[in-house]
C-alpha cells in the first residue's frame, strides 16, 4: 500500500463525512451505542494510532477482512478507542476515524432526508448528499486498499514465524505451556504466540506418542499431569507449522489470526 495515497483518501473520507452528516448531541442522549459495533482496520492506521499514542500493539488482533481488528471489550460492549470522558471515539477528531465508523448509523443514501434512527435517537440525517457520494465512492477504494494489504501481511506470517526473535519467543512459550493447555497458536501484531485451550486438550498427545512415546508422562498415562512441552516436541510443532501454515490460511481467510491444532491436522 502507498502510505500518502492511503491517508489522502482516509483525510479526505473524515473531512466530507463531517460535513456530509449531522446528528443529535449524543453525549447528554445515549451511552455511546455507536462505539459497540466491530471494525476492522488496515496496519498502516493501526501503526498511526499507536504512535499518536491511542493505541498499543495489543489493542489490535488479526483481522477476517482487514490486517486487524480494534479490540472490542465484551463486558463493556464498547471498542477500546471508546473514550466514557467524552462518551464517543477517541479518534473523532483526529482525522483518522475508521470510515466504517461514520457510517453508522446513517449509510449514504436519504433520499427523502428524514432522521435515521440510532439505537436510541432519531436525528441523523445527510445534509450533504453530493459530499456523501463522494465518501462513498472513498471508502469502496480505501476497501480495495484494506483487502491489498491484508492479502500482504497474511502471506507474511511464515516471514514472522522464521524470524529467529519471533523463533526463539515461540519456543520459550512453549517451554513454559503444559501440553494439555495447548490449543494451537495465533498470530499477533508481529510474533507468532501460542493459543490456549479453554480447559484441557488433547490435541498434542497425538504428536508427543508419535515422537517422543517414552515420555514419563505417556508410559505412566499422566498427560495432563505434564508441566510443559519439550524441546523435542517444540522443533516438531515449529517444522509443522513452517510446512503447512501458508496453505492454510490460504483456505481460511475467517480465522482472525488464530489456529487450533485440531483444524489444521485436518489440512495436512
Amino acid at each position: 500500500m502507498v502510505n500518502d495515497k492511503f491517508w489522502q483518501v482516509v483525510k479526505k473520507f473524515n473531512t466530507l463525512m463531517k460535513y456530509a452528516i449531522e446528528g443529535p448531541n449524543c453525549i447528554s442522549i445515549c451511552h455511546g451505542d455507536c462505539c459497540s459495533i466491530k471494525i476492522d482496520v488496515p496496519k498502516i492506521l493501526a501503526k498511526q494510532y499507536i504512535k499518536q499514542g491511542y493505541a498499543v500493539k495489543d489493542d489490535f488482533i488479526r483481522g477476517d477482512v482487514f490486517s486487524f481488528k480494534l479490540r472490542f471489550d465484551d463486558a463493556k460492549g464498547k471498542c477500546f478507542l471508546y473514550n466514557k470522558e467524552i462518551n464517543g471515539c477517541s479518534v473523532h477528531n483526529s482525522g483518522m476515524k475508521p470510515p466504517q465508523c461514520w457510517i453508522y448509523p446513517t449509510n449514504f443514501s436519504n433520499p427523502t432526508h428524514k432522521d435515521i434512527s440510532c439505537k436510541r435517537i432519531n436525528g441523523w440525517k445527510i445534509v450533504n448528499t453530493k459530499k456523501a457520494k463522494e465518501a462513498e465512492k472513498l471508502l469502496q477504494y480505501y476497501i480495495f486498499l484494506c483487502k491489498l494489504e491484508a492479502k500482504k501481511e497474511a502471506k507474511a506470517i511464515i516471514t514472522r514465524l522464521n524470524n529467529n526473535s519471533c523463533e526463539n519467543n515461540l519456543r520459550n512459550l512453549l517451554k513454559q505451556t503444559p501440553p494439555s493447555r495447548l490449543a494451537g497458536i495465533k498470530d499477533t501484531w508481529d510474533c507468532i504466540s501460542v493459543l490456549y485451550a479453554q480447559g484441557m486438550s488433547l490435541q498434542l498427545k497425538k504428536v508427543c506418542q508419535k515422537f517422543n512415546k517414552k515420555c514419563e508422562y505417556l508410559v505412566d498415562n499422566n498427560f495432563l499431569e505434564c508441566p510443559s512441552i519439550c524441546e523435542q516436541i517444540s522443533n516438531k510443532l515449529i517444522d509443522f507449522l513452517q510446512q503447512i501454515l501458508v496453505n492454510y490460511i490460504k483456505n481460511n481467510i475467517d480465522s482472525e489470526g488464530e489456529y487450533p491444532f485440531i483444524k489444521l491436522n485436518k489440512n495436512e
